[in-house]
């Protein structure tokens, strides 16, 4: 239904089983033709034709480039030991250009580099500002330590000023207002190059990979041709535009693209610099040339269209790395592409790419798409001519090739391609409610593959810029924009909400509808929020599904972009959902299904142990059973008014089944934690600090998760007594340790504990502050070192403190001297974790 990148359809083409993939996001949907349907159809031959294409193209784009980036002034000595080899004298090549927006002080109306750091390796590697007062700018110098680095010029929109007479920094919006007014420019200031040498192996002959090294000089004036740039696009300007060569759309407002906007970028022609745009600009320019050729001399069949198809993805694999959103990662020593993460997040200083180098920039994306693609059609079970390793088996024990999908390009909540009751079976990886929002980050893409890839489907980029009216996500940014009758009342997010809900249960109807009475719709859905799944399992349920049983598959890499440094789910849960034969009676009250639900998760869970997950990940896979118990008796009544329930208090919804499901898991979570601190009731304070850093496995988790476990205790995570336990950054909370909390003022030993952990934190406090002795001292003058919730709630914290913990070594000593007995090991799912944090503490 929403296919996305193709994984699933693809393997499903490698199963032998004929499969429609579709999505309504053009981007997407030529991506599932590049992966799902070219290589079945064409196997070697399209990989004869790309390579044959993009030959043409590098060769026609290096001349147009000619001049475009400054030769590189080569190196005057040669390495001493390939002389001894006899080979030729090292060539110096651009590896990467870096730049700093600059914007004027507005003290001293020195021009201000921005740059939140200067690092360039990880080795110490630097710049160094150099201010001249009398010109107004600074100069740059390569330093080889960190201390000799000068400090980064900008930090959460705020500049400082680094000429020593001033020093001054920036108004909040400053930088912006400056953008905005078309003030802030570009500043070069390092060039990366790399130094090749040719070398022979001991037999004397050259070997096939030469000696590199990598190397940082400061920028000169020679490097910055800035406006012989400008001339360039000046000349070319008329005929540029009359052929739409560049993207000049608007970018529209949005949940994503507040940044650009903010920063003086309306079109996306803006995101990229001059030099960036004239690359750009001649690739298009060469890529309809080529087009041009073969349509005219009758060459362009569906074979060589695919081609170009993939030359076209190559690009904007190129463009990806080279805009002003694309930067230098010191650490690695590579340039990231704009989308690092899933925002057009401001990048003040940037990294641009030479392409005409060879291994590098258009030679890199091309070269690196053809090992996609021969990747593809080797998986996709096609033999080259010198390979004699056999075909996909199909089981019936004659080789094939995969079958291609059947791409197309619609709403899901209308497929006018798909007859009625139609299909045996549907998988659905829906998009995860508000976390993605696909359409705006893709017309980053779109607005290039519409002026190269459209040239060829005309049909997949006819459109200004990609559809968000139809997309099925929560969006705030659409639903603040109604108007009308059809306008929805209430708070921007309870709308977002209710337009995603809708969506969802609209693509649910359709799948019903297209899928036959025996068929199976199976689901992935990873979103922990608890409107999210509202809005899924009432779409299904009233759809007239039931769900029938529930899986958790583990699926994110540790890599990936939606779980790396993040407390987030590793694992999806797989539902499998049955057309109901006709509607429940409702003969059964939720009072009666609330019990069968916690009978059912209890005993998921004892089948769940030997799979050895997360604590957030045995969470979603309790939501299975619960949502399998009240989809099969639904619609539901409650037999006792739900006081505070608005707007009817009879009402029964989905999330009513998963707060069962929460509070069965944190009771089994509770005691596999702490057998003491489970069997000694503790207050929601304490129970919601000890399951969060449970959940997350570390202080940091993301503020939904947080709020999830903190509705479930009956906690308000925004009452003045919860917010003295963490802090909020952005999206995710820190739980505070003991140390922090005494500092801060929010523990005192000469105020009133109300809560275990209060408690706790100061007796851990003074240990750490004033030794063990004065912490037993204040537990025994006020009778804490025999309470049992107290105890529980100090074994509890030690079964879950990583050694690297600022509180561990106290509380471990507190534990040892008030109690004289071993302190608790680790709790099983972080022992890995703590064995490996304790040696690197002793050390």
């Amino acid at each position: 239904m929403t296919a996305g990148g193709g994984s699933i359809p693809f393997e499903a083409g490698r199963l032998g089983l004929r499969n429609i993939a579709n999505d309504l996001n053009p981007v997407a949907s030529l991506v599932l033709r590049a992966c799902c349907q070219w290589p079945q159809a064409f196997g070697h031959e399209l990989l004869n034709a790309y390579d044959a294409i993009q030959e043409r193209f590098k060769k026609r784009v290096n001349e147009l480039l000619e001049g475009v980036y400054p030769e590189e002034a080569q190196p005057a000595s040669n390495d001493p030991q390939t002389e001894k080899l006899g080979t030729a004298r090292a060539h110096r090549y651009v590896w990467a250009y870096l730049w700093a927006r600059a914007v004027p002080c507005p003290s001293c109306q020195g021009q201000i580099p921005l740059s939140p750091n200067w690092r360039l390796d990880s080795q110490g590697t630097g710049i160094k500002l150099l201010p001249d007062e009398t010109t107004g700018h600074c100069a740059f110098a390569i330093v080889d330590s960190l201390a000799e680095q000068s400090p980064g010029t900008v930090k959460r929109g705020i500049a400082t000023c680094p000429f020593p007479h001033c020093g001054a920094t920036t108004e909040k919006n400053y930088l912006s207002l400056e953008a905005q007014a078309g003030r802030m420019g570009h500043q070069l200031y390092c060039v990366i190059y790399r130094d090749q040498w040719p070398t022979r192996t001991q037999s004397g002959q050259l070997s096939k990979r030469p000696k590199t090294q990598r190397g940082f000089r400061p920028a000169t004036s020679e490097d910055d041709n800035t406006a012989w740039i400008a001339q360039r696009l000046e000349q070319l300007n008329t005929s540029w535009s009359a052929n739409d060569t560049l993207p000049s759309e608007t970018i529209p407002e949005g949940n994503k693209t507040k940044e650009p906007l903010r920063y003086g970028m309306p079109t996306y022609r803006e995101m990229f610099s001059s030099r960036q745009q004239l690359a750009h600009g001649y690739c298009v320019q060469a890529f309809r040339a080529l087009v041009d050729e073969d349509r005219q001399a009758g060459l362009l069949d569906d074979l060589r269209s695919a081609a170009y198809g993939y030359l076209a993805l190559g690009l904007d694999k190129l463009i990806n790395r080279n805009s002003l959103q694309s930067r230098w990662v010191s650490k690695n020593g590579t340039v990231v592409g704009t989308f690092d993460s899933h925002d057009f997040g401001m990048k003040w200083s940037y990294a641009e790419m030479a392409i005409t180098i060879e291994g590098l920039g258009l030679d890199w994306a091309l070269k690196d798409l053809k090992g996609c693609l021969s990747e593809l059609v080797r998986m996709s079970g096609h033999v080259a001519p010198s390979d004699a390793r056999p075909r996909i088996d199909d089981g019936q024990g004659t080789n094939t090739v995969a079958i291609p999908s059947v791409v197309t390009c619609e709403s899901a909540d209308m497929l006018l391609s798909v007859p009625d009751k139609s299909v045996d079976a549907i998988v659905f990886d829906p998009p995860y409610y508000d976390n993605v929002n696909y359409a705006e980050l893709s017309d980053f893409f779109y607005v290039w593959l519409k002026r190269t890839a459209g040239y060829v489907y005309p049909e997949l980029f006819s459109q200004y810029l990609t559809d968000k009216t139809n997309e099925a996500i929560a969006s705030p940014a659409r639903v603040r924009n109604e108007t009308g009758a059809g306008k929805r009342t209430g708070s921007v997010k309870q709308r977002a909400y209710e337009d995603y809900a809708e969506r969802m249960r609209r693509i649910f109807a359709e799948c019903r509808r297209v899928l036959k009475d025996d068929g199976i719709l199976t689901l992935m859905f990873t979103h922990k929020s608890t409107e999210a799944w509202d809005a899924l399992t009432i779409g299904i349920i009233e759809a007239g599904f039931r769900i029938t049983a529930t899986w958790p598959v583990k699926t994110e890499a540790e890599s990936s972009l939606n779980i790396r440094d993040r407390a987030a789910a590793r694992s999806t849960i797989l539902l499998a959902c049955r057309p109901k034969p006709q509607p429940t009676a409702g003969n059964f009250s939720w009072e009666t299904v609330e019990r069968m639900i916690a009978e059912t998760v209890r005993d998921r869970l004892t089948q769940l142990e030997e799979y050895d997950l997360k604590p957030l990940d045995v969470y979603l896979a309790s939501f299975g059973p619960a949502l399998e118990v009240i989809s099969t008796h639904w619609p539901l009544r409650r037999e006792v008014a739900k006081a505070g329930y608005h707007p009817d208090p009879f009402a029964v919804t989905p999330n009513d089944a998963l707060q069962v499901a929460r509070k069965e898991v944190f009771d089994a979570r509770r005691r596999k934690i702490s057998a003491l601190w489970a069997d000694n009731p503790s207050d929601a304070l304490t129970e919601f600090y000890i399951l969060a850093r449970d959940s997350a496995g570390s202080a940091t988790l993301p503020f939904d998760e947080a709020n999830l476990i903190a509705r479930c205790l009956g906690l308000e995570l925004g009452n003045a007594s919860a917010s003295k336990l963490y802090g909020k950054k952005g999206a995710n909370i820190n739980l505070f340790t003991a140390r922090r909390r005494l500092e801060a003022g929010l523990i005192s030993p000469a105020a009133p504990a109300r809560s275990h952990i209060d408690r706790v934190h100061t007796a851990v406090a003074l240990a750490e502050n004033e030794g063990v002795n004065v912490a037993i001292d204040w537990c025994v003058m006020h009778d804490f070192q025999d309470d049992a919730p107290f105890k529980g709630t100090l074994e509890a914290l030690l079964r879950l403190m990583p050694a690297s913990d600022p509180d561990w070594l106290p509380s471990r000593n507190l534990w040892t001297e008030m109690y004289r007995e071993e302190a608790p090991q680790p709790a099983g799912i972080q022992e890995s974790l703590f064995q490996d944090e304790l040696i690197a503490g002793d050390e």
